[in-house]
């Protein structure tokens, strides 16, 4: 008998009105039908036929005998962290006086492999950029990101800084930009953004410009948080947090090693939470590529959707298009944790919107 089978790479994601196909390997997705999601669970090619033209087409899946299909090896989705502490966040503005040198030195020991370094105002970035180029040079940390302000003075500051290579460095982004300008390197990227700050209530957008369509990030967001797993964060007064738009803290870095932060559960506490742990997320058909925030959560539940996210999974739409309406509008409300949908209320919405 013949099936029609998924190669290992094609992620299907079943949503609430309508399904996902994820292709890993060429960075792709394509929207389809959740009949397709739950006739691709059936043994007979006959029973398929009518979606067989468009994988085959698209190269998502091979029709092979059903003998065959059934030995093929799945994608592994382990993930082993290679580090106690992955990524970390640096913010500083003229104000910080907490030691860079010896932070750099403890997320070495962690095996920190990623750097993100918010300059809040120009001066914190010409007092500490030569110390942070040299303390990182010898070190774990494989790419260091950094958000700078734009100012009539940043193109000739960082021509003369950056004269001697930083090794490190992956990515500039210059926020508030009015215009861009070029240095002369071939070895990061240099990015513009109209955006005026890098202040707490510019984080935790969600948006398709954040998906991530590869198969390290899938197979570490179906066992950690996307955001906050491995991740330390330093606040712009030392304060040692998961994130620095979030209000716990769990110590001075003046007075607490990283190591014993640790060790508090708290710390930890959302590592595990998955998009399919959180609510309204586990129906979204975009669950498994879209990025997380649990800074800014939907009526300040822990496990709720990100408040900033716009799209609507119920009714497909995202915020700005015609006809949208949020999850409340709808008729959808949390209780105790747990979400409660109207179902016959948004079958209703549904054919009015899209019939």
């Amino acid at each position: 008998m013949q099936v029609l089978k998924l190669y290992p790479n094609v992620i299907p994601v079943k949503g609430y009105n309508r399904s996902l196909l994820v292709d890993l390997q060429r960075g792709k997705s394509h929207l389809v039908p959740n009949d397709l999601i739950d006739c691709l669970e059936e043994s007979s090619i006959s029973e398929v036929k009518e979606y067989e033209d468009f994988i085959l087409d698209q190269e998502l899946g091979i029709v092979i005998d059903s003998d065959i299909a059934a030995g093929l090896t799945p994608l592994p989705t382990h993930y082993y962290p290679t580090s106690k502490i992955n990524n970390a966040i640096l913010e500083l503005d003229e104000n910080s006086s907490w030691s860079i040198p010896s932070v750099l030195n403890q997320l070495d020991e962690l095996g920190t492999q990623f750097l993100e370094v918010r300059f809040l105002d120009f001066s914190s970035l010409t007092k500490n950029l030569k110390t942070l180029q040299h303390c990182s040079s010898e070190t774990t940390i494989e790419s260091i990101q950094l958000l700078v302000p734009f100012n009539a003075e940043l193109k000739s500051f960082l021509d003369e800084s950056l004269h001697e290579r930083f090794f490190r460095l992956s990515t500039i982004v210059v926020y508030n930009a009015p215009s861009g300008f070029e240095l002369v390197s071939n070895f990061y990227n240099l990015v513009f953004t109209t955006q005026e700050t890098v202040a707490q209530e510019h984080c935790g957008n969600i948006s398709m410009e954040h998906f991530r369509l590869n198969t390290p990030s899938y197979t570490r967001s179906k066992h950690y948080n996307s955001c906050l797993a491995h991740k330390i964060s330093i606040n712009k007064n030392g304060f040692i947090c998961n994130c620095p738009s979030m209000n716990l803290t769990f110590g001075h870095v003046d007075d607490t090693s990283f190591s014993k932060v640790l060790l508090n559960g708290e710390f930890q506490k959302m590592w595990p939470l998955t998009k399919d742990k959180i609510l309204v997320c586990s129906l979204c058909e975009f669950r498994e590529i879209c990025s997380d925030c649990r800074a800014f959560t939907l009526d300040d539940i822990e496990n709720g959707k990100p408040s900033k996210c716009g799209y609507n999974p119920f009714i497909n739409l995202w915020e700005g298009e015609e006809n949208y309406l949020s999850e409340k509008e709808c008729g959808i409300h949390f209780e105790n944790g747990s979400i409660h949908i109207p179902e016959e209320q948004l079958k209703q919405l549904n054919a009015r919107i899209w019939e």
